[in-house]
């Protein structure tokens, strides 16, 4: 996966900070989106980190 040496380094260093998504992040999401009413329309959801690098 990391072709160039030194490249996980600096991965880390760009990214180590960030504090990352858990799977529950995403399952509370899905159970917002599946229990609202049927009249209300979603149609886009995006979830990310607050921190990004």
């Amino acid at each position: 996966m990391w072709k160039q040496e030194g490249q996980w380094e600096s991965f880390k260093v760009a990214f180590g900070e960030v504090e990352r998504l858990y799977a529950e992040d995403i399952a509370k999401a899905v159970e917002f989106i599946v229990t609202n009413p049927r009249r209300v329309a979603i149609n886009e959801i995006v979830v990310r980190p607050t921190d990004q690098a």
